[in-house]
């Protein structure tokens, strides 16, 4: 009796199997066929004429081109170097090749994004490297980003750059568009204080001063001066700095200027440092370098 129940599921398991194998036969057969079809179509498909005998739009060209994210550069310019044209084969559009062109020739241009829509629109989305600051350079003002690359170059007018924060002192390697210009310890710096100020809030930054690596300072809204000394504690000094500023103005008025004088935090040697503010009136032009020994107010704040 167990024989003969066993015959038919091995009937059925057999069944099974050859319809498997039937199966994958057909699914390979369609397979093979579609990549043939696609390796006989594809070559007429990256030819196909940008217009029909008509001289309308071929049904697998590019319908348009436009550029978003860009306003330092000619959108056409962006579009010429690009390589795209209207009517040209959606199958022969590189996205990797597009990017790597506009990278190369547009210094400001840091990602390309080459969106194909459904109806065959080409969108090109820029995005573009953001300007830190301008640091002289070979007799001339070179604006980098914040990593130290050169975007521009423009001639001196004036004894700081206009509308950019001035990187004054900053070591430079070389003045050329598309190469690092700042050296790593001023891009270090620059870094690490423009990063603290962000974190805590303090606003603009109108200068940075590393003319003297044991004085660097920060110009604080064309206002306050802020002296932090060496670097080896720049944004906890920053941190100080963003406490005591607020204070400063209360005591002394929102216009108040001066020099803010943080630099005893970067003295591992001063072991309960102060804080120091100056008054522009009590400066003088010789001693605007120097720290007051007689500060209008000093206070020392408690360590975290």
């Amino acid at each position: 009796m167990k024989k003969r129940r066993s015959q038919p599921k091995r009937r059925n398991s057999q069944k099974r199997r050859r319809n498997r194998f039937r199966l994958f036969v057909v699914l390979s057969i369609v397979n093979i066929a579609l990549l043939v079809l696609t390796i006989l179509l594809l070559p007429a498909a990256l030819d196909t004429p940008k217009t029909d005998e008509n001289g309308k739009p071929s049904p697998l060209g590019i319908r348009s081109i436009t550029v978003e994210g860009n306003t330092v550069y000619d959108n056409e310019a962006i579009i010429g170097i690009s390589e795209l044209e209207i009517g040209q084969s959606v199958f022969a559009v590189n996205k990797g090749q597009i990017e790597k062109r506009l990278k190369k020739e547009f210094v400001y241009v840091r990602d390309v994004a080459v969106d194909l829509s459904f109806k065959r629109d080409v969108t090109l989305r820029i995005t573009q490297a953001e300007e830190m600051g301008a640091v002289y350079a070979n007799g001339g003002w070179v604006i980098v980003d914040e990593n130290g690359i050169g975007l521009q170059k423009e001639p001196i007018e004036s004894e700081r750059p206009l509308r950019r924060m001035y990187l004054k002192g900053a070591g430079t390697l070389t003045d050329e568009i598309g190469k690092q210009v700042l050296d790593e310890r001023s891009l270090a710096i620059i870094g690490e204080i423009c990063s603290a100020f962000e974190t805590y809030e303090l606003g603009e930054i109108s200068e940075i001063d590393m003319s003297n690596l044991n004085d660097i300072r920060a110009n604080w809204k064309n206002q306050i001066t802020i002296a932090f000394g060496n670097d080896s504690n720049l944004a906890y000094e920053v941190a100080v700095a963003a406490t005591s500023i607020p204070k400063i103005l209360a005591r002394h008025g929102q216009t108040a200027t001066g020099l803010l004088n943080v630099s005893q935090y970067s003295d591992p040697t001063v072991e309960t440092p102060t804080i120091i503010f100056t008054p522009s009136s009590l400066l003088d032009d010789e001693t605007k370098k120097e720290p007051s020994q007689t500060p209008e107010d000093s206070t020392t704040p408690t360590n975290n």
